[in-house]
């Protein structure tokens, strides 16, 4: 599940448009850190008011972030003195290869002058920059939240279409394998070749992750055509 943590944000419209971004992309879990949250927070929300009004409202930072499996801090800059804090840099794409199934996830989103502190830094697993133009670099905080959140929901959403697949088993592959190698023999296949064709046919199936629907479908062309062929053959 994906919170965002936004710490410290001093203008009120912008907490107002990432909690806009939020429901947008259907991400529900709001942290407010010391945030200036003001009717123009609730101006540019829009028909987001409801994240706002059930965001939480947090004194203590790192002991929510201590809750979390996984902690993302966003950066619009590499750093100079404190360089290291700040690399390795991941783009938000690359960043959710860390991401595992059923983790608590929290991305913050720091300050509008000067971003998120050495110790909150310290505090997260990853960081993430947004690929910009190095002329002009730095990115408004809820523009730069719009990129980030769109990746997180990718994900969320990627792994929901997962959960309601189905996917092909070994059995399904190797009965579609069996009705090949019939069907190779049918129309007379060299069959000193059939062996090493069905073994480069079986891992093609097994490594491109099919729906069982496809093996399926795949299977009901071997299928036909064997039975088109043996009944030419009884005429």
């Amino acid at each position: 599940m994906i919170h965002v943590v936004l710490v410290e944000l001093k203008v009120p419209e912008n907490i107002g448009f990432i909690a806009r971004l939020m429901k947008n992309f259907g991400i529900k879990n709001l942290w407010l850190y010391r945030c200036n949250v003001t009717q123009e927070s609730y101006y540019t929300a829009a028909h987001a008011k409801d994240v706002l009004d059930e965001a939480k409202r947090i004194d203590d930072l790192f002991s929510i972030l201590s809750s979390m499996n996984f902690v993302i801090g966003t950066t619009g800059v590499e750093g100079a003195q404190y360089r290291f804090l700040r690399k390795p840099i991941f783009t938000p794409e690359k960043v959710l290869k860390f991401i595992k199934e059923g983790q608590e996830v929290a991305v913050l989103f720091g300050r509008e002058d000067f971003g998120l502190l050495t110790e909150e830094l310290e505090a997260c697993h990853a960081i993430v920059k947004v690929p910009t133009s190095e002329e002009y670099p730095i990115m408004n905080v809820s523009h730069a939240a719009a990129v980030v959140l769109y990746f997180l929901s990718k994900k969320e959403k990627e792994k929901k279409i997962a959960k309601q697949e189905i996917f092909a088993t070994g059995l399904d592959i190797e009965v579609a394998v069996k009705n090949l190698e019939d069907l190779l023999k049918a129309v007379e296949f060299p069959e000193h070749r059939i062996r090493r064709t069905l073994i480069v046919f079986r891992r093609i199936l097994g490594r491109s992750k099919l729906r069982k629907e496809e093996v399926l479908t795949l299977d009901g062309i071997f299928r036909k055509t064997l039975s088109y062929i043996k009944r030419k053959v009884q005429q």
